[in-house]
Order: structure tokens, then sequence, then C-alpha cells
């Protein structure tokens, strides 16, 4: 799939998950097949005033790439020197605006989904975001509006696709949908046919079967997993075997999942170092070990570790126990 300049080998990608979508974290999304990982979404205001903490957020190296860095914002001018700054100082391989995050404190400052209430805003920024990339790719993520009373999708692809915008994600929900209830799939196929940019489906992509299913039913070009990847980077795998093959690959072993839980907590480990990396991995694990038996138990052991050596001695005692 072409965006832009861009060639994305595979269909399956990567979403942007604020708090979670870290370095170690898009370095497993691509070991495991991810065709391409996001960043967090990044502020433009933070950017463009430097801050040390927001410029740290956009760095990445080649062993996770390709890479698109993620900025929301609200001001026109202010998304426009922030993709210059990216497209000079990072260079990525894609810049991705959102426009549907829900969460209260960002839509309250007028960003994420909460644009979409204003759609001469909307184009501004996209305008903007594209003049200021330098050549980079600029897509976008939305919902299909504020509310279920007000969608604005078909609008917003059409717009993008006139401002030169590479591609559109759907989330299909609306920002009171939240994530709860079944997406709106038939939205998808609806903008899908609408415009001729690529189209990314999003939203209750759970397994192989359903990024199958979302690919024949709605005719977008790929799918983006977010939810489902958590403490579970080998879906990517499995969805490209399916895709590719038609065949399920075999269900991933505890002693299997474990051992990626490992290698994740290594990367954070020495990405973080060894007082703070134990402790950021502590939520990963937690999604590592949901569904497993006896989780209920180990989970709250596994929320206590300071060390590398706790992290193994907990599974370690865990797998014995199975046995």
């Amino acid at each position: 799939m072409n965006i832009g300049i861009l060639n994305i080998k595979g269909r399956v990608l990567c979403a942007p998950l604020a708090g979670v979508s870290n370095r170690p974290f898009r370095i497993m999304a691509i070991r495991f097949g991810a065709a391409i990982t996001f960043t967090e979404m990044i502020s433009s205001e933070g950017i463009i005033r430097n801050q040390s903490k927001t410029m740290s957020m956009m760095d990445f190296q080649l062993d996770e790439q390709p890479l698109g860095i993620q900025l929301f914002g609200s001001k026109p001018e202010s998304m426009r020197r922030a993709a210059e700054i990216v497209s000079c100082r990072n260079s990525p391989d894609l810049i991705d605006i959102n426009f549907g995050c829900p969460v209260k404190k960002v839509v309250r400052k007028n960003g994420g989904v909460a644009v979409l209430k204003d759609l001469v805003l909307t184009e501004e920024i996209m305008r903007a975001t594209v003049e200021g990339a330098n050549g980079i790719p600029v897509s976008i993520k939305i919902r299909t509006g504020w509310d279920n009373k007000t969608p604005v999708y078909l609008e917003v692809g059409r717009i993008a696709e006139k401002v030169g915008i590479a591609a559109v994600t759907l989330h299909a929900r609306s920002r009171s949908g939240g994530f709860a209830g079944a997406a709106r799939w038939e939205a998808i196929r609806e903008l899908k046919e609408e415009i001729k940019i690529p189209v990314i489906g999003n939203g209750d992509v759970r397994t192989p079967h359903d990024a199958q299913r979302m690919l024949d039913e709605t005719g977008c070009d790929a799918v983006m997993v977010g939810r489902a990847a958590l403490g579970n980077p080998t879906i990517f795998r499995d969805m490209n075997t399916f895709l590719e093959t038609g065949q399920l690959p075999s269900p991933i072993s505890v002693k299997e999942r474990l051992s990626v839980a490992r290698m994740h907590a290594e990367l954070t480990i020495a990405e973080y170092g060894s007082q703070s990396g134990p402790k950021m991995m502590r939520r990963y694990l937690g999604w590592y070990v949901k569904g497993l038996p006896g989780a209920s138990k180990l989970r709250p052991r596994l929320f206590q570790v300071e060390t590398l050596n706790d992290i193994n001695c907990v599974l370690d005692e865990y797998l014995q126990q199975l046995v």
C-alpha cells in the first residue's frame, strides 16, 4: 500500500495508543510484523515551545520503522510549525493528525475529535500540516463525528483528499460512542467508496478473522489494530499469516507468551533504566498475563516487581506451578 511516497509492506498497522506506544512497544510491534507503528499523540504546542518531554517523545531509531509521528492541536499555524520541526528534526516516514481522541483533557482544548465540530478549522489544520511537512506524507485519524447525529466522515474524507492528505484512518465510532458498542464498519466502506486515497479501517479488529472480514466487507486498504495488541504483539504475525495464507497459526503457548513478555521487559529496561524500567513494565505485564490460568493471583505480584530479576523469578515460579 502506498501512502503518498511511502510504500508500506503489509496490511496490518499498529495504532497510536496514548500512554502506551513508547519505543519498546513499537519495537515489539515491528518485530512481530506490524506494517507501521506510530508515536503517542504529541502536542503541537509542546513541539513549538521546545518542551523537553514532548521533544523526547518524537525520538525513534531504525528498528521501529516505518514510523509515523502523530500530532494534535487546534491551531493551524501551530500545526504548520510543528510539522516543519518534525520533518526537519526527526524525518519520520509519516506525519499523522489526530482528529479522533475523545479524552476530555484533549477535547477541552478543542483538540482530537473536537476539531471535527468545525470543518472549516479541520480543513485549515490539514492544509497547514501538509504545507509544513516538507514532502513527508500526512495522514489523518478520525472518528465518524462528534456524535451519532452529526456524522462528518465522508465530508472530512473529501476535504482530506482535496488538500493533499495521503491516507485516512477511520475509527468507525463517534466521539459519544467512546469504545463501547459495535464499530460501524459500513462507515469505512462508505468512505472507501467516496475517496481515492487509501482508507485504513479501525475498530473491533481483534482476531485474524476480524481483519480479513473488515477487508472483505469494507474494501479498505488496510486495518489498524490498537487495544487487541496490548500484551499481544504476536497478533500482527498471526494476522499477516492468515491474510497471506488463509491458515491460522498454531496458538501461542503460555511459555511462549511469557517469553515475549520477557523480551518486552528487557527492551523497556534497556530504554528506561534498571530503576524506572521495571516499574514502567508492570502495566504491560498485566496485559501479557490477562486470560491466563491463575492470572488474578499472578497480576498483583507483577505489579510489585522492582527489577528484571523480579520479573523473571515471578514468571518462572508461575510456569513451574503450571507443570
